[in-house]
């Protein structure tokens, strides 16, 4: 140290003793900073200097560091010494306490670090220092140890800080998660033995470009590695860091994104990386959004297409997808990203890679220059998209067997039923009346076309059991027993009675027992437990109590399936061969249970059991105790003579408490699709995803290998059954977030999917829309009473008006060819015709000259259809001036009281008449309330929900006119209306724009019109005439000005309908 240095020094510490009052204090300063001059020149200078800049902020952290320095000074040099100094300096600004607390405890674990690498870590946890002391402190003290342990190679422990410090400098938290994250990626290199450090190198590479490029993301990237590596080998990973570096250049979530996709990749089909490399490197060009869309889509997608087949057939379809994916690529990026999504599901539907490959071709040769036409092809939302693959598939059509089926089922039953086709998922809407059964549109099952025949046959017989036996029967005695059995159970104040890994008669623990109720104190605890079923409730209600209902869904489906089976076999012998037929070939392509992942075993056995005529020998061997106990659940409850579907849920409830100790539950993470649907599917995909590239071949595919299991066949009824909004939802990367989430059904809504039209695309959108019916909630007798009372006389005149045009016993007929009695005016026109000819010798004379007595009943069913849109509570009739004592009325109110008068009008003639009301929001939320229904009376319920009509949201018509016409359409009369009343045009959220929404509610008019029932439409909104005539002709609508005029109008435009 030179002499003018020394004296700098002295003058900086004299001046810093002379600021500390307490004399003990100071002498101990004085004594600690002459032990620190013993020291070597440049530490103890740097030693001094510091502490003296410390005691200046802080006396007591500057006094703590100059007590610790010699013994630090053992660990650190000068510099050191220095950079320590300074994170105390700082966090003594803030909290001096603090400061000396740090200084205690020393430095000594930096021994773990080599000499060199200390300043680093200085720098490092100075820089966080800036943004969080609080990190800064945390790297300090945990960082040396845990690096040291992580990486014994100094030189790859010199570039890990290195990237650490440059994450640091934008991110202190990014830094500190990328220190922590270093112990689960050492863990993950220690797979590769002897190539860890060339991965570990490879590894750092791509951190330090995601470093420089992409700042704290590279700390997502380290927390991501582990996962990312799992299963893989050298090679591998090199080529999958490469990749992620490549699109580095295209922003950090991308890379990440393809590193992840590409992982997944990788263990699924290594032998179609590089194809897949070449999908990403086509969409590219296309932008961001799309590419990231389809990175992450791409491991699913691969996934859903494992078969049963072997790994190299599996190899070749997977590479034939993404082929034809590229080449949709080329042409439109984001139709490839909905092309790939939807590539399972085609595959499942077709039947073979051909197939697919001729169905996107096709979509590129239909859709021309329209992107969006083409987009919603790909997504499986048009009607062409979905014939184009029926066509496809091989095997036997249902429209070449329905009306051979038809006449079976109708034989076999005895009831008239009607044959339609079921889409693969929810594609099509249907309405449970008893009278339709809906079958696969295509059986492919075997290669011989009377097997997929007979095939057909049991899956008709099965969903004509399902309307002859009761699975959708609504507010049933047993059903109510369900419902209240299950409520009190699977209430949240019995959480803890609930043992899921146990079950009845199997832990008894007396000295945790309650005192036996009396008989007496059992029935007032039932009462007091009861609770009605919702009105119109079925099976979906009761399982709508389950803590999962998914899981309680999956398990009735295949509960109900076998009581069906069970229930057929007693009740129609001769139907026995058939369903054994069956039963063998799905017990002959059941899966070894070994191959059967753990937490599908138990809906496998459960599969086995129900349908297959038991476990198989090895399940038995493997699971004999959950098989034996799902055996005596279904001989408790299906195998009686007359189960009913009640029973059915209460095997269901037994079934999920055994269940719930091996599925996981669904908040935790989704399994694929094809997972959940096949188990045998799933027992082949672990098998691929880490199979060695020198396995032995296997055999060659067959007809069965391509087609899906035939167990499918038969759950398909519960996946559409148990619709949900969800499943609506549509594939467009652009457009979905702007669309209104679908809304949780209540007890008792039921939900029906609706095709929609798309006049852009010339074809409809299938499944487009959700249609929830719903209740109307009781409001008060008082508005229906009122309006009695103000239209008192009218109704008197109406009522009288619509008895003379109600049937009498006989009428007499004119005109007749035959009768009982002569037509005296048809007599005189008949001899005067005969007169003229004999003059004009032209004979127009006309033999029908009788008259007959016969009975003409009236053949008439109407439906209302009332738009309850929030345009409806303006208010009309207001007195400008007096506001208050003529206050007008809401246009929702003036509609009601319509009701109310045709009501009446309607109870006088007899027609049978039902009452909608419909409103909207958006195409998954369009709720149709049920006012009133076919053949129920008009009685004081009816009139307390016509009081709680009320207005809200949107006027998506188009659906509510499919859903009201196919009610209407169940009715068995000769003449059927369906009368709209609306205050203006359709709109809602995603409606598109107006001329949208009139082509797609002019579509749903037209097909009412093919279905035979005559709409006419009722409203006040003369500006919209020009669109009314488009929309209902020139005779289908009227337009009311004086909307107060509207009740006593309604009558007479109805007698005019039905003249």
């Amino acid at each position: 140290m030179s002499p003018a240095s020394a004296q700098t020094l002295d003058r900086a510490v004299r001046a810093v003793v002379r600021g500390v009052k307490n004399q003990h204090e100071r002498r101990t300063l004085i004594g600690l900073i002459r032990e620190l001059k013993q020291l070597p020149g440049n530490t103890s200078r740097a030693a001094i200097e510091t502490g003296a800049a410390l005691a200046s902020v802080s006396l007591r952290a500057g006094m703590e560091f100059l007590r610790v320095a010699r013994q630090a000074a053992q660990v650190l040099d000068a510099g050191g010494l220095r950079q320590w100094g300074e994170m105390g300096r700082r966090l003594a600004i803030t909290d001096g306490g603090a400061s000396a607390s740090f200084f205690a405890e020393g430095a000594a674990h930096l021994n773990s670090l080599p000499v060199h690498l200390r300043s680093l870590l200085f720098d490092i946890c100075l820089r966080q220092m800036g943004l969080s002391i609080a990190v800064a402190l945390d790297t300090f003290r945990r960082a040396p140890l845990t690096l040291a342990h992580n990486f014994p190679d100094a030189r790859l422990l010199a570039r890990f800080l290195a990237i650490t410090n440059e994450i640091a400098r934008r991110s202190a938290r990014h830094s500190a998660d990328f220190v922590n994250a270093s112990t689960a990626v050492a863990a993950r290199l220690e797979d590769f033995n002897e190539d860890k450090l060339i991965v570990g190198e490879a590894a750092l590479n791509l951190a330090e470009v995601f470093a420089l490029r992409a700042g704290g993301m590279a700390s997502d990237l380290w927390v991501r590695v582990p996962v990312v590596l799992r299963g893989l080998d050298k090679d591998e990973t090199l080529k999958l860091f490469g990749l992620a570096e490549r699109f580095l250049e295209r922003g950090g979530a991308i890379a990440l994104g393809v590193l992840e996709a590409g992982g997944e990749v990788l263990r699924l089909l290594p032998e179609v990386f590089d194809e897949w490399t070449r999908l990403l490197e086509t969409v590219v060009k296309d932008g961001n959004p799309v590419l990231n869309s389809l990175t992450r889509a791409s491991p699913a997608s691969l996934r859903g297409l494992f078969t049963r087949a072997d790994r190299a057939h599996t190899t070749e379809i997977a590479r034939r997808v993404i082929t034809a994916t590229i080449e949709v690529a080329r042409v439109d990026a984001e139709a490839a990203l909905l092309c790939l999504r939807s590539a399972p599901v085609a595959l499942r539907r077709t039947g073979n890679v051909e197939a697919f490959e001729r169905w996107a071709h096709e979509g590129l040769a239909s859709s021309g220059d329209n992107a969006r036409a083409r987009r919603s092809y790909f997504a499986l939302e048009t009607r062409r998209s979905n014939e184009q693959l029926a066509s496809e598939k091989e095997g036997l059509q249902l429209e070449e067997v329905a009306h051979t089926l038809r006449l079976y089922v109708e034989a076999l039953t005895n009831r008239t039923v009607e044959v339609a086709p079921l889409a693969a998922s929810t594609e099509q809407a249907r309405i449970n009346d008893g009278r339709t059964i809906h079958l696969p549109s295509v059986v492919a099952e075997f290669e011989k076309e009377e097997l997929n025949f007979r095939l057909y046959k049991v899956l008709a017989a099965h969903a004509a059991g399902q309307i002859e036996f009761g699975t959708h029967e609504v507010e049933s005695d047993d059903l109510q027993a369900a419902y209240d059995a299950l409520g009190e159970l699977y209430a949240p104040e019995n959480l803890d009675a609930r043992d899921a890994f146990a079950l009845d008669g199997y832990i008894n623990d007396l000295s945790a027992g309650e005192k036996a109720l009396t008989p007496e104190e059992e029935l007032r605890r039932l009462e007091q437990s009861h609770r009605p079923l919702p009105r119109g409730a079925d099976y979906r209600v009761v399982l709508a109590l389950f803590p999962q209902t998914t899981l309680a869904a999956r398990i009735f489906g295949t509960l109900e399936n076998g009581r069906i089976d069970r229930r057929l076999r007693h009740m129609y012998r001769g139907l026995r061969r058939d369903l054994d037929f069956v039963s063998h070939h799905l017990r002959r392509n059941r899966p070894l249970i070994s191959r059967v992942p753990t937490t599908l075993v138990p809906f496998e056995l459960l599969f086995q059991i129900t349908l297959c005529g038991g476990a198989l020998d090895d399940a038995r061997e493997f699971y004999p105790q959950i098989a034996s106990e799902l055996e005596s659940i279904v001989i408790d409850y299906l195998n009686a003579p007359t189960a009913a579907v009640a029973d059915t849920l209460m095997a269901t409830s037994r079934v999920y408490a055994l269940f719930q100790a091996v599925v996981p539950d669904e908040s935790s993470e989704q399994q694929s699709e094809a997972t959940i649907e096949d188990a045998d599917a799933e027992g082949q995909e672990e098998a691929p995803q880490r199979e060695t590239k020198d396995a032995p071949p296997k055999k060659k595919p067959t007809q069965e290998d391509k087609q899906p299991d035939a167990r499918e066949l038969f759950n398909a009824w519960a996946q559409v059954e148990n619709l949900s909004g969800d499943e609506l939802d549509g594939n467009d990367a652009q457009g979905a977030h702007r669309e209104t989430p679908a809304q949780d059904l209540e007890p008792g809504d039921v939900a029906y999917a609706y095709d929609e039209w798309d006049r852009e695309l010339l074809d409809h959108r299938v499944s487009w829309c959700r249609v929830i019916e719903k209740r109307v909630r009781r409001g008060d007798r008082s508005f229906v009473e009122l309006a009695r009372s103000r239209h008192r006389g009218l109704i008197s005149s109406i009522r009288h008006q619509f008895q003379l045009i109600k049937p009498e016993g006989l009428r007499r007929i004119q005109n007749e060819l035959d009768g009982d009695d002569y037509d005296l005016n048809a007599v005189i026109d008949y001899v005067v015709d005969r007169r003229a000819a004999l003059q004009t010798g032209i004979d127009t004379h006309s033999e029908r000259l009788y008259t007959r007595r016969l009975r003409r009943d009236r053949d008439v069913a109407v439906a209302f259809l009332l738009d309850q849109s929030s345009s409806t509570a303006r208010t009309i009739g207001r007195h400008p001036l007096q506001p208050y004592t003529h206050p007008g009325r809401r246009i929702i109110e003036v509609e009601k009281e319509g009701l109310v008068l045709m009501s009446e009008a309607l109870e006088a003639v007899g027609d049978p008449y039902a009452i909608y009301g419909f409103t909207s929001e958006g195409r998954r939320n369009v709720r149709f309330y049920i006012v009133k229904e076919f053949g129920e009376r008009y009685d004081a319920e009816v009139e307390r929900r016509i009081g709680g009509i009320n207005y809200q949201n949107n006027t998506r018509l188009g659906a509510a006119i499919r859903h009201a016409a196919a009610k209407l359409a169940r009715q068995d009369a000769r003449t059927r209306l369906l009368i709209i009343l609306s205050d203006g045009r359709p709109y809602d959220h995603d409606y598109g724009d107006a001329r949208y929404a009139r082509e797609d509610t002019r579509e749903a008019l037209a097909q009412a019109r093919i279905d035979n029932i005559t709409p006419f439409c009722i409203t006040i909104d003369r500006d919209s005439e020009h669109e009314l005539r488009e929309l209902y002709g020139e005779v289908g609508y009227t337009i009311i000005d004086d909307v107060l005029s509207l009740p006593e109008r309604m009558p007479a435009i109805y007698r005019r309908l039905t003249a």
